[in-house]
C-alpha cells in the first residue's frame, strides 16, 4: 500500500514513486549559479532543493532529472542553446588538446545557470580573452568541467561591439529557421461580431506590429458605444504547433531602447502581417465592449469579432487632432484614472490597463489563466516607490511576476488589484497568448461545461518568471553598454534598499545596496562592508558613506572586464 508521502507526490505533485513506497523525485533542475538547485514539477512547483555543484552531478539547468543516492541522476538531457561567454586564452593554464589537437582552453558563460566549459580553440593571439558561441557536446564521468564546441568567436573581451552582440544572443538564444511562414487562414465564423464605428488605433511613428484599436460608435445624443479590441492572435497560431512551440521559447519580443525590434515572438508573416491591425484588410479580434454616457461606463461584454481599420495615428497625430473621438478617448481615460489625463500615452495606457484588469477579473474567476502580482518581498519596495520617487508605476510595472490565477495571493500592489493580467499583447508576450486562449475558450463555453472543464495552462509560470528575467537583464545590459560608449557614466542615484548579508568566506557583515537611477530608469546593485548602521565602506576601504534609504548620491560607474558579466562587471565609485 502506498504511503501518505508516496500518494502526495504522485497524486498531487505529479512525481513517480520507486520500488514500492519510497518516492522518487523527478522533475527539471533549475538553478541561477551552479551552487543552489530546485528540482521543480512541469508546473513550476518546488519538489527538491539542494546545493553544491557535485550533487547535481553533471546535470545541467533545464535537463530531466531524478533524486536517488543523495544526488541528482539524469533522466534526459535538455537542448540547450548556443551558449555565450569568456574563452580564457590568457589563463596560463590549459586543458589538453582535442583528437585534431587543437588546444583546450577554460570557457565561462555568461549565463552563471551553467558551470564553466572546456573548448577547443586555434586562435594564435593568447594576449586577449574572445566572446565565443558555444554548443554543449558532454561532460563526461571522469571530466571535471563539461565539453563544449565553438561556434563561432564574437570578438574580443571588451570591444563594445563585440560585447553588444553577446547581450543580444544571450537575451535572444533561440531563433526561428530561414524560412518563409504561410499562415493559416481563419475561417468565416458565424458568431463573430462585425464592429460598426470609427476603428482606428495610435502607436509610434512606422509601428508594425499593431495589436490593439479603439472603435467608437454614437448610439444617441451623449451615449455612446466604445470597444477595445485586441488581434485575436490565437485565431492563427496554433495552441501546440512549431512556431506555438518556438513562441514559448522566446516568450517576448525583444527591442531595443530606441523601440527596434532585436528578436520578435512571432514571425513577420503573423506579427507585421495577419495578426497586425493595419488599415487595409478584415482583420480578427477579442473585443471587450460597454458603454459610455459621458460620466460612467456601463454593460460591458466580451465577444470575438471581425472588423477593418479606418485609420492608423502616431501619439502625436491622436494628441493634436480635435475631434468627438479623441474627446471621448480623453474622458474615458480620465475617468478611469480619477484625474484629468492630457497625455495621448496616457490615454491608450489607461484603455490597455482597463483590458487588462477586465480580462484579469474573468481569470480569476474561471481559476486559469495566468495573473500578475507582487510578492510579499516586491510588495514593500511598490509602497516605498509609491511614497519617494516619481517613476513608481513604471517600476512598480516591471516588478511584478507570472502567477496562475487559482493562487490564493494574486494582489498587484502598482494597480491595487488582485486580478490583473497581461492579455493586451498577444504579437509581442507569450503569456497574453496563453491568456487569450483562456478568454476564448471562456467566451465558447457554456456555464454547465466550465463546471465540468477547466483550460490549462501550458507553460509553467516559472519559465515565464524566468525569460521575464533575462529580457530584464538585457534591457540593464543594454543601458550600462550605452552609458560606456556615450561616456555619461556618471549619474544621480537614490538608495532604495539594502540588507545585511554575511559573507561566507570571512564572516564579514556586507550591505547589499540597491540604488535606483532615474535617469536610466533601472535599479543597480552592489555588495560593501558595513561599517554601521546606515554606513558602508568604499571599495579601497579609503572612505565611508553614509547610505539612509532615500538618499540621493552622485556615483561613478566602470567595468571590470574580467568580471562573468555585466551584473559582475558593473563598478560602482560613489562621489560624495
Amino acid at each position: 500500500m502506498a504511503t501518505n508521502a508516496t500518494r502526495y507526490l504522485e497524486e498531487v505533485l505529479g512525481v513517480k514513486a520507486l520500488n514500492g513506497d519510497r518516492p522518487l523525485l523527478s522533475g527539471i533542475l533549475q538553478t541561477r549559479d551552479y551552487d543552489q538547485f530546485e528540482i521543480r514539477g512541469d508546473t513550476g512547483e518546488i519538489l527538491h532543493t539542494f546545493r553544491g555543484a557535485k550533487l547535481a552531478n553533471r546535470c545541467l539547468v533545464g535537463d530531466h532529472v531524478y533524486w536517488e543516492k543523495d544526488q541528482c541522476q539524469l533522466e534526459l538531457r535538455d537542448e540547450h542553446p548556443l551558449l555565450v561567454g569568456t574563452i580564457e586564452l590568457t589563463r596560463p593554464a590549459r586543458y589538453g588538446f582535442t583528437s585534431r589537437k587543437t588546444p583546450l582552453y577554460l570557457f565561462t558563460p555568461y549565463d552563471s545557470r551553467y558551470p564553466p566549459m572546456i573548448v577547443g580553440s586555434n586562435e594564435k593571439d593568447k594576449s586577449r580573452n574572445r566572446i565565443g558561441l558555444v554548443k554543449f557536446e558532454t561532460w563526461s564521468e571522469l571530466s571535471m568541467f563539461p565539453r563544449g564546441a565553438l561556434q563561432m568567436i564574437l570578438g574580443i573581451s571588451g570591444d563594445l561591439e563585440a560585447e553588444k552582440k553577446a547581450i543580444i544572443h544571450q537575451a535572444c538564444p533561440f531563433a526561428y529557421p530561414k524560412m518563409s511562414f504561410e499562415p493559416r487562414m481563419v475561417p468565416p465564423i458565424a458568431d463573430r461580431k462585425h464592429l460598426v464605428g470609427y476603428t482606428f488605433h495610435v502607436d509610434p511613428q512606422g509601428c508594425r506590429d499593431v495589436d490593439d484599436v479603439i472603435t467608437i460608435d454614437t448610439i444617441d445624443d451623449g451615449l455612446w458605444r466604445v470597444v477595445i479590441t485586441i488581434s485575436d492572435v490565437a485565431a492563427f497560431i496554433e495552441d501546440g504547433s512549431a512556431t506555438d512551440i518556438m513562441a514559448s521559447l522566446i516568450s517576448q519580443t525583444v527591442y531595443d531602447h530606441s523601440g527596434y525590434i532585436i528578436h520578435a515572438m512571432l514571425p513577420k508573416e503573423y506579427s507585421e502581417g495577419v495578426c497586425s491591425l493595419l488599415p487595409g484588410s478584415t482583420r480578427y479580434g477579442v473585443s471587450l465592449e460597454f458603454l459610455w454616457d459621458g460620466h460612467r461606463m456601463s454593460e460591458s461584454k466580451w465577444y470575438e469579432s471581425v472588423f477593418e481599420v479606418q485609420r492608423s495615428y502616431t501619439y502625436e497625430e491622436f494628441q493634436s487632432e480635435v475631434s468627438v473621438y479623441q474627446n471621448v478617448t480623453k474622458a474615458i481615460t480620465s475617468y478611469l484614472a480619477k484625474e484629468e489625463l492630457i497625455d495621448a500615452h496616457e490615454w491608450i495606457e489607461q484603455l490597455m490597463i482597463y483590458y487588462n484588469k477586465e480580462a484579469g477579473k474573468q481569470l480569476k474567476q474561471m481559476g486559469s489563466g495566468i495573473l500578475r502580482r507582487h510578492s510579499d518581498k516586491e510588495k514593500e519596495r511598490v509602497q516605498w516607490f509609491r511614497d519617494h520617487l516619481p517613476d513608481w508605476k513604471f517600476l512598480a510595472m516591471s516588478s511584478a511576476e507570472y502567477v496562475l490565477s487559482e493562487e490564493k495571493d494574486t494582489y498587484h500592489s502598482g494597480l491595487d488589484t488582485d486580478s490583473y493580467a497581461h492579455a493586451t499583447s498577444p504579437i509581442r508576450r507569450y503569456a497574453d497568448l496563453i491568456n487569450q486562449r483562456a478568454m476564448k475558450w471562456w467566451i465558447h463555453t457554456s456555464h454547465e461545461q466550465r463546471q465540468r472543464d477547466l483550460f490549462i495552462v501550458p507553460i509553467a509560470v516559472y519559465t515565464l518568471n524566468e525569460r521575464q528575467r533575462v529580457i530584464k537583464q538585457f534591457e540593464r545590459d543594454t543601458t550600462f553598454l550605452t552609458a560606456i560608449q556615450s561616456g555619461k557614466t556618471k549619474v544621480k542615484a537614490i538608495v532604495v534598499e539594502k540588507k545585511e548579508k554575511i559573507r561566507e568566506s570571512d564572516g564579514t557583515v556586507e550591505y547589499i545596496v540597491r540604488l535606483y537611477v532615474p535617469e536610466w530608469k533601472k535599479t543597480i546593485s552592489g555588495f560593501y562592508t558595513k561599517t554601521g548602521e546606515d554606513y558602508i565602506e568604499s571599495k579601497d576601504g579609503n572612505m565611508v558613506f553614509y547610505i539612509p534609504i532615500g538618499l540621493e548620491h552622485e556615483i561613478q560607474c566602470s567595468v571590470n572586464w574580467s568580471s562573468r558579466n555585466w551584473k559582475e562587471r558593473l563598478v560602482i565609485q560613489w562621489e560624495n
